[in-house]
């Protein structure tokens, strides 16, 4: 089947070759076909090589049906652009036929994640440091790499005891076993090209012309070694800064951005035309992000007329919820809309919880995208087991799970002596009380698993809210998620799960009343990744992704825009991150092709909040 022919916009960025080009692409107006039309272009029209254009994309996926694209656009089978790469596959491809240069020998790996964590395992240990600190040791490591330069980030970033030698010590085991780690591939493909003149030559040559999809999303070292590669000025990136939402990757909108200042000449293609919305959710959206300062300006439309964008502020959050599932059970049942092309999205993980207990009252099947369930996530399964193991002594999976949870030193040894004075029908919390009374176990150990009986007996009859108030506090809950949280942003994440773990338990009577709610919804959480259904998912998770209807929820100050975007020591707003908030709802919004709705609480977590300052932002005419 044929495709419909390109717009003269579009046209005109796929046959322009003069000068570095930038293509600010809207959302829906088709960026990647034109990136894809170009690269055909340049072969079939211009004669091109392509073995000797490097077309970069941000994920395998696209990579490999951008090959499908240009197979089909200029009868080329795909092994013929075997540069049509994400940023780390073709930067990998450089480093391991020169590995050597930089003290390797071939063939180099790369270490996946399981191990990666078995090296940095080994790492505290050698230092004596607890395992506590791994996953925040890890997520240091790989910060610090895709900053640029490490040693400054080890330095000046990060509470982690001994951080400089954890640092050092893992990158010298990576060594001696001759491979690296994801993060590694771009820092040492930066300095290969920075470093080694005649390679960077090499490679320079190799490319006729480069390509990058995405542009908006690239970070620093990204953008280093475009410039050690590119000659000639046959560079076109297409991106869109409206939707650069990857901040606390690294990302940097303003690459994109300063790109025409960056390369003298640069021509500048504006792809305006919405294919995917209505003209209510364009010029909506469009209104929002116009109070971004920086930016490239564009003005985009679309030829569809809709309805307006409808807009709710609910009492409360399960008022919210409810609304929300009883407008999906009407378009599906009424308006025929399949449950597939139905999503709620939102800013934070916690929010999800409300909507997941409405769509289950309702008999509405969803997925979760971005996040796990709620009552699926490590910290709530941990404290759920503690509330569990006290009101039902004989449940031993979940007294397995908490009985070094946090640390208390109890090893394998002494888990092995515990089971081995188990008798058959004896619950694990009577075996350790059978192995504390025989003293077969040491006393320090024995001390500790005691005082863990103790805290379950006694919060056996408490409140549900009260009794994770006091797992928490008792049990230093919150220092062991500090220490395996993999960066600020997700030790916030997990203790507001937390927080909406204790007022959701609020409203249960007793401990087995609120477990009992949490496992139903748990259950239809394990079947949603079984199933079809309508989406639940953050708004980073729906990028690229586009519904028939979207519900934007949880509209309020401190959730979108989030709390982060605010200088706490000041009370000023952090201006960057206001307009990455801001990108973050535009994104949102335009997800939606036919049907958009936005929605808010007064109250949350029963606390008065105030809608989100984005919502003035829109025109009044285009609400109903």
């Amino acid at each position: 089947m044929s495709q419909t022919p390109l717009s003269p916009s579009q046209q005109a960025a796929v046959c322009y070759v003069s000068s570095p080009t930038i293509v600010t692409a809207g959302a829906g107006s088709g960026k990647t076909r034109t990136l894809t039309s170009k690269i055909a272009y340049l072969v079939k029209q211009l004669g091109y090589d392509p073995a000797k254009i490097l077309a970069i994309t941000f994920t395998n996926k696209a990579a490999s049906e951008m090959k499908q694209r240009l197979e089909i656009a200029t009868g080329k089978p795909m092994d013929q652009f075997p540069w049509v790469r994400t940023f780390h596959s073709a930067c990998f491809r450089i480093l391991k036929d020169h590995c050597e240069l930089l003290g390797y020998r071939k063939p180099l790996l790369i270490h996946d994640d399981s191990q990666q964590r078995t090296h940095m395992k080994k790492v505290l240990g050698e230092l004596d440091l607890d395992q506590k600190y791994l996953y925040a040791a890890i997520g240091m490591v790989s910060y610090a790499k895709n900053s640029g330069d490490p040693q400054k980030y080890v330095s000046q970033n990060g509470k982690l005891p001994r951080k400089l030698e954890i640092y050092r010590l893992y990158n010298e085991m990576l060594a001696q076993n001759n491979s690296v780690d994801f993060d590694d591939i771009l820092l040492l493909t930066r300095d290969l090209l920075g470093r080694f003149p005649d390679i960077r030559k090499q490679y320079q040559e190799a490319f006729d012309y480069i390509l990058i999809d995405e542009f908006q999303d690239s970070n620093d070292i990204q953008n280093q070694i475009v410039d050690l590669l590119v000659r000639n000025g046959n560079l076109t990136v297409v991106g869109d800064d409206y939707q650069s939402i990857y901040g606390f990757r690294g990302a940097d909108p303003f690459h994109f951005i300063n790109f025409p200042e960056k390369y003298e000449g640069a021509k500048i293609f504006r792809l305006e035309q919405n294919y995917r919305s209505t003209s209510q959710i364009v010029t909506a959206s469009d209104a929002l992000i116009a109070n971004n300062s920086r930016r490239i300006e564009k003005t985009c439309f679309s030829d569809r007329e809709g309805e307006r964008i409808l807009f709710r502020e609910l009492p409360d959050e399960d008022a919210e919820a409810k609304w929300v599932a009883e407008k999906c059970w009407q378009y599906v049942n009424y308006k025929k809309i399949p449950i597939e092309q139905i999503a709620i999205l939102y800013r934070t993980k916690f929010t999800s919880l409300p909507f997941e207990r409405a769509l289950r009252a309702a008999h509405i099947p969803y997925t979760m995208v971005g996040a796990q369930g709620f009552f699926l996530r490590r910290e709530v399964q941990d404290i759920n087991s503690y509330l569990i193991c006290a009101v039902n002594p004989v449940d031993d999976i979940s007294f397995e799970r908490i009985i070094n949870v946090p640390r208390r030193g109890i090893g394998p040894g002494a888990m092995n002596k515990i089971f081995g004075c188990r008798s058959r029908e004896m619950s694990l919390q009577d075996a350790c009380r059978k192995a504390i009374e025989a003293r077969i176990i040491p006393k320090k150990s024995a001390a500790q698993i005691g005082n863990l009986l103790d805290f379950l007996a006694s919060i056996s009859l408490e409140k549900p809210d009260a009794a994770i108030h006091r797992v928490v506090e008792e049990m230093n809950y919150a220092d062991y998620l500090e220490s395996f949280s993999e960066s600020g942003e997700d030790l916030e994440a997990r203790l507001e799960n937390i927080k909406q773990m204790i007022y959701d338990a609020s409203h249960k009577r007793s401990i087995p009343d609120y477990l009992e709610d949490a496992a139903l919804i748990r259950d239809d959480q394990d079947q949603s990744e079984k199933k079809s259904g309508m989406r639940l998912s953050t708004i980073h998770a729906a990028k690229g992704l586009e519904f028939k209807v979207v519900f934007v929820v949880a509209l309020e100050e401190g959730i979108l825009p989030h709390q982060r975007s605010y200088n706490m020591d000041t009370d000023l707003e952090n201006d960057r991150g206001i307009e990455e908030e801001r990108r973050l709802m535009y994104v949102a919004m335009t997800r939606a092709s036919d049907h958009l709705h936005l929605t808010c609480s007064s109250r949350r977590r029963g606390e008065m909040m105030v809608p989100s300052r984005f919502l003035d932002e829109i025109p009044g005419s285009l609400l109903g």
